[in-house]
């Protein structure tokens, strides 16, 4: 049988022939399935709703979905978020897949850009919490990212107990703080302080661990932000401000970003901390501690601008309150000192780690970070 190559113009011309045969003889028949009983006609506006979910199923589902069909970080954490949603909310849920998130894997496709857990859990973010409260959290997500030595503890203790839904791995690992949300910056400064190659399933297990670290903060900030008790923790490195002050809007205007600059680019200047990580100590003029890092006890001091009512207490990385050392006491105008034991509200004693200390004067609220070692 003879074969003849067609013309585009042939082909659209035939093609739109054989569309009316087709259609005349399917009759009734469609070529796109019907709208199943009950379903929105529409997908409706975001956001959508959310309700207060349960933070460490959503840590095992991070890390569950790291390793699901090798899918990795930016659809674990999506994943994580949405299938609970699915089954707390249904609808519209239901009628979202997420698998189309998986590019973001490896800092979008292994570019080493922004790291996926945070891609998906942001992405998220966005769907069911509207742009301005999204942004407000995902400030809180990134700079918490930035600060936190991962695996967190909870997650290694988690993999050793075989409390994972995957338990491939069960070993502690090293910890380390990256100082960025970059994928590439997060995963050399862990394989670094691990001594392990980036393509071994060591590092594979760190960023399913941290996929799942991830997804539980977000999880905490969104419910917080849903019984209207979020609190910001993080606080900036002083070297932003310092940066910016010379590369934002007020002066060259030629730089944009949030996160630690020196890291990168390096001080120019001479004039700021000799290591990034000493930078990421803000400076304030009410608060201060000492001694940094400390155990078993350090001594905040807070400034008191004019006398009044004072507030402050201590949270964890994951936004959990720890221990309320001042609660709304009255404190003249000056200089105070508040010492805290390392022990919670129960008067138990706290795992080693960081955890953040804020401070509320009146309107004036202050967070720095403290260290127990």
């Amino acid at each position: 049988m003879e074969q003849r190559v067609l013309s585009r113009k042939e082909f659209l011309r035939t093609g739109a022939k054989l569309a009316v045969g087709l259609t005349a003889g399917i009759g009734a028949m469609t070529l796109f399935p019907k709208r199943a009983a009950g379903a929105p006609s529409t997908i409706p506006d975001l956001p959508w709703p959310y309700v207060e979910l349960d933070v460490e199923e959503a840590r095992r589902r991070g890390h569950q979905g790291f390793y699901c069909s090798d899918r990795a970080c930016s659809y674990g954490a999506f994943h994580a978020i949405i299938s609970m949603l699915r089954e707390e909310v249904g609808e519209p849920y239901t009628l979202m897949p997420t698998g189309f998130l998986e590019w973001g894997r490896g800092g979008a496709w292994g570019w080493g850009t922004l790291c996926g857990a945070l891609t998906g859990a942001l992405t998220a973010m966005n769907i069911c919490r509207g742009k301005s409260t999204a942004s407000k959290l995902g400030d809180e997500l990134l700079g918490w990212y930035t600060q936190v030595e991962f695996p967190t503890d909870i997650s290694n203790r988690y993999a050793a107990e075989g409390r994972f839904y995957d338990t491939r791995n069960r070993d502690e690992q090293v910890q380390s703080m990256c100082g960025s949300p970059l994928c590439h910056i997060s995963v050399n400064t862990w394989v670094a302080a691990a001594n392990v190659d980036a393509t071994g399933p060591e590092r594979r297990e760190r960023c399913g661990r941290l996929t799942g670290d991830v997804v539980a903060y977000a999880v905490q900030i969104m419910n917080d932000d849903l019984k209207d008790s979020f609190a910001p923790l993080y606080v900036a490195p002083a070297s932003v401000a310092y940066c910016m002050n010379c590369h934002g809007r007020d002066g060259l205007n030629d730089s944009l970003g949030k996160f630690e600059c020196t890291q990168c680019h390096g001080d120019h200047t001479g004039r700021l901390a000799n290591n990034w990580r000493e930078s990421l100590a803000p400076t304030h003029a009410a608060g201060g501690h000492y001694p940094v890092p400390f155990i078993p006890r350090t001594t905040i001091r807070v400034t008191i601008p004019s006398a009044g009512a004072v507030w402050l207490a201590v949270y964890d990385i994951h936004g959990r309150l720890v221990k309320n050392l001042i609660d709304l006491e009255h404190f003249a105008q000056g200089l105070h000192d508040v010492s805290w034991d390392g022990t919670d509200n129960f008067n138990e004693r706290v795992a080693s780690g960081t955890y953040f200390y804020r401070l509320q004067v009146g309107s004036h609220t202050e967070t720095q970070r403290i260290v127990l070692v």
